[in-house]
């Protein structure tokens, strides 16, 4: 268990800074493609890279899959059968690189001959095909080993080599934009970057897994549930990224760099709260299946903290966001980037699909895939239909409405199927949470309103953020211990029972 605490600690740190960096590196190079190349240039190469995404979801089933197989053979250092797993995914890996650069020239064919924009039509092209390269060589060669690397708590690892992708590979960027206009020069120094870090990764992990053999016997059926696992990643990335796609089609180039501005804030933020929650689920993936009593008890203190500390921060961002988009976004004209109705929506969203990753979380643990792959199947025929007829009424508000609509169903199928049909208890656990914590923010947005700081300067929006900051942190936790003091408790003793050792 002390080593679990070492990895766990590791990635942590190595989570922090790397967190750190991208969220400082991500604002600065949209504000100087912006400067450099407009509006609606910054729109297409927000599509391209949405796309790309999409793309993901070639592996996404397998991935997860393998994931889940893993945690009980790693857990147990069943390290044969985990090879036997491993190698079924290579397998799979393979076939699907082949299909991934088929699709990938269609891509770039598509958008560099057939879809109009005002970036030259070869560029277009040759901007596709260096975003494509490092996913090609992950397929190929490597993303089974960082699978492998994460279940065995070892992301400090992947997280330290991202860190000095983002610093190498952003300086690199800036270096060209202050130098020349390339936008081709941008993504090769990004794909170069991004391969040097792939292949280091590589060697890392056969170093590290000696006793892992790909010429195992592959075990398909370790995997089998790849396609029900599939349907919930879909979902996820039809969340994540539909909205772009869906505007750029229905709106124009201009209206999608409005939303990916917003999204820049939001998408960083959760990408910090997720990055901190992978560094220990890991060890409750493996706890799930070795020690349920134990899982029981950790479970709790985890969704209870979870929920209350999404909630802090996404409470804070309703107050205190917008004047900063609007110094963000201060000397660009060709668009209107102030809209504080859309960072309420913004807000909302992201608050409901916290609510529900604990939860879901569950059914990645369990491995109850391809039971509950009707509510992600629903989820994403809602996402879509809500959010196609209300950007046609609303514009860019339109596609989050959408959005929150598939959350609300998909987090309610959620809650109940991880409290009733795996932690066997009452769904009211996570209703309490969720509701003490919603009341809270209903609160403190009667007090504030998105808008209430708006035009303020930095200074100005530093001090009142830091006085008023203060106090929501306090009432949350006040609230939060009022109603639940078990987890609070059960964390103290834990940390106690850690000193006293």
């Amino acid at each position: 268990m002390s080593n679990k605490d070492s990895r766990i600690k590791n990635n942590l740190i190595s989570s922090l800074l790397y967190q750190a960096v991208l969220i400082s590196l991500s604002f600065l190079l949209p504000r100087l493609y912006l400067e450099n190349f407009g509006s609606e240039v910054n729109g297409v190469l927000q599509t391209i890279k949405q796309i790309f995404t999409y793309m993901c979801l070639l592996e996404a089933g397998v991935g997860l899959a393998t994931t889940q197989a893993l945690y009980k053979r790693i857990g147990e250092k069943d390290y044969k059968s985990a090879s036997e797993v491993l190698s079924a995914t290579h397998s799979y890996y393979i076939r699907t690189g082949i299909i991934y650069l088929a699709i990938v020239l269609g891509i770039a064919f598509l958008y560099a001959y057939v879809i109009p924009t005002s970036i030259d039509s070869n560029v277009v092209f040759l901007i596709v095909i260096l975003t494509a390269l490092p996913a090609l060589f992950s397929y190929f060669v490597q993303a089974k080993y960082r699978i492998l690397m994460e279940v065995d708590g070892r992301k400090y690892v992947i997280n330290n080599a991202e860190t000095i992708l983002q610093l190498a590979s952003n300086a690199g960027k800036i270096l060209v934009l202050l130098l020349t206009d390339s936008l081709i020069l941008i993504q090769l120094v990004y794909c170069i970057m991004s391969l040097i870090q792939l292949v280091y990764l590589y060697f890392y992990a056969k170093r590290r897994y000696k006793w892992l053999d790909l010429k195992m016997k592959p075990d398909f059926d370790a995997i089998s549930q790849k396609n029900s696992v599939l349907v919930h990643q879909l979902s996820g990335m039809v969340f994540n990224n539909t909205d772009v796609i869906l505007i750029s089609v229905l709106c124009d180039f201009k209206a999608v760099s409005i939303y990916a501005i917003y999204n820049i804030f939001f998408s960083q933020v959760q990408n910090f709260i997720t990055s901190l929650v992978s560094s220990f689920t890991f060890a409750l993936g493996q706890m799930f299946h070795t020690d349920k009593e134990k899982f029981n008890k950790m479970y709790h203190i985890y969704e209870t903290f979870y929920v209350m500390i999404t909630c802090i921060i996404y409470t804070l961002m309703a107050v205190f966001l917008l004047p900063l988009i609007q110094i963000y976004t201060s000397g660009i004209n060709d668009a209107e980037y102030t809209n504080a109705f859309l960072l309420l929506l913004f807000v909302i969203m992201n608050l409901i699909a916290n609510a529900k990753l604990p939860a879901n979380s569950m059914i990645e643990f369990s491995g109850d895939f391809e039971k509950t792959r009707y509510y992600a199947l629903w989820e994403m025929i809602i996402n879509i239909t809500v959010s196609v007829a209300a950007i046609l009424y609303m514009g860019i508000c339109g596609a989050i409405l959408g959005t929150i609509a598939a959350l609300l169903y998909r987090g309610v199928m959620t809650i109940y199927y991880s409290n009733k049909k795996i932690l066997k208890r009452s769904q009211m656990h996570t209703y309490k949470i969720l509701i003490v914590n919603g009341a809270v923010f209903t609160v403190i947005m009667a007090v504030f309103f998105v808008d209430t700081f708006s035009n303020f300067s930095f200074l100005q929006l530093l001090l009142h953020g830091m006085f008023h900051s203060i106090w929501i942190v306090g009432l949350y936790l006040l609230v939060n211990f009022a109603f639940n003091r078990t987890a609070f408790t059960t964390i103290l003793k834990l940390c106690r029972g850690k000193k006293s050792q």
